[in-house]
């Protein structure tokens, strides 16, 4: 393993009480096996390293508390999908949500996070160094060498990617040894760049035309607007109105508000209802009706759908997982 992504996974795990361990059942015994200290969490980490400058992580884990992370990032890039999590990106903000794609393209900066307390962490991802992605890519495809940063950055929280997702589940499951798991595990890496590339030029296609620069006027309009759903988000908030404090029509809006956040206005506002219900459901003994109603359900299932898909349980499962927690 590189020195950078030895240093990086150090520095995580490092925030996170993750330890060294022995190999346990349901990973593939290919690969270093970490677990949760005791005294912050449980659970289990597998990496395997592909090469030098590509890994492949899974996690199973709960942290007993919200855990704030950050370390040193170097430059790579990183394509994730989560079965079930909660927390936030700081740095640039976004939630962590399970059934949607996250990817990350590192700079040398620092990177922050925040795992949410006694919610599963069930993911996977796949981690590229620049000497891999930049320097050995381009040598061996050098007339068709494409760097796939833009291309992680596009798809970025999508939540209709089978082809990708299919690859990670086959990852995730595989327990093949010797020189047939190398093989297996190399293909999928490139398997996974290859559908992220397709991807991102099919959406490219469809959009017809480049991202813009954005006048800060149209920029401080969108961050008034993203203002406003914080306040309001348990409200019925029209798109005319939104419209009417941005100062812009509705299409302009909504274009520029996924520009700037990655996601819809409608996404932006389930995302802050879901985070409120989180709370709630984990720290108060309200009924689930009167939470759905708190952050802006009127029926119990509307919240139910929502919750699911974004921590991959429902608002009654997640309750019952957090009370199995405590009383343990």
């Amino acid at each position: 393993m590189s020195r950078q992504l030895e240093k990086m996974y150090k520095d995580i795990f490092t925030g996170r009480g993750v330890i060294p361990c022995e190999p346990v059942p349901g990973f593939n015994p290919n690969g270093k096996f970490y677990k949760m200290n005791p005294e912050l969490g449980k659970g289990y980490c597998w990496v395997y390293q592909c090469n030098p400058y590509v890994t492949i992580t899974i996690m199973d884990q709960i942290h007993y508390e919200d855990t704030y992370c950050a370390f040193e990032q170097p430059e790579y890039i990183c394509v994730g999908y989560f079965y079930s999590v909660s927390g936030e990106i700081l740095t640039p903000y976004r939630r962590l949500t399970s059934g949607a794609i996250q990817a990350y393209v590192g700079e040398k900066s620092e990177y922050r996070m925040i795992l949410h307390k006694k919610i599963p962490i069930d993911s996977i991802s796949i981690t590229f160094m620049p000497e891999y992605y930049k320097k050995y890519l381009n040598e061996q495809y050098p007339d068709i060498y494409e760097n796939p940063s833009e291309a992680f950055r596009q798809i970025d929280g999508c939540s209709n990617f089978p082809e990708l997702v299919m690859v990670f589940n086959q990852l995730k499951n595989y327990m093949g040894d010797g020189i047939s798991a190398k093989l297996f595990y190399e293909s999928k890496v490139n398997e996974a760049l290859s559908v992220i590339l397709e991807k991102a030029k099919k959406q490219n296609k469809e959009r017809g035309k480049q991202r813009f620069s954005m006048p800060n006027d149209d920029l401080d309009a969108i961050i008034s607007v993203s203002n406003y759903i914080n306040d309001h988000y348990a409200a019925d908030i029209r798109i005319d109105f939104l419209a009417q404090i941005a100062c812009m029509s509705q299409a302009k809006l909504k274009y520029i508000f996924k520009d700037v956040y990655r996601m819809s206005i409608q996404q932006y506002i389930v995302t802050r209802r879901i985070t409120h219900a989180e709370h709630l459901l984990r720290d108060t003994v309200l009924p689930v009706s009167q939470i759905a109603e708190m952050v802006g359900y009127k029926h119990i299932s509307s919240l139910s759908d929502m919750f699911r898909q974004h921590t991959g349980m429902k608002p009654t499962e997640y309750r019952e997982k957090m009370q199995m927690i405590i009383n343990k």
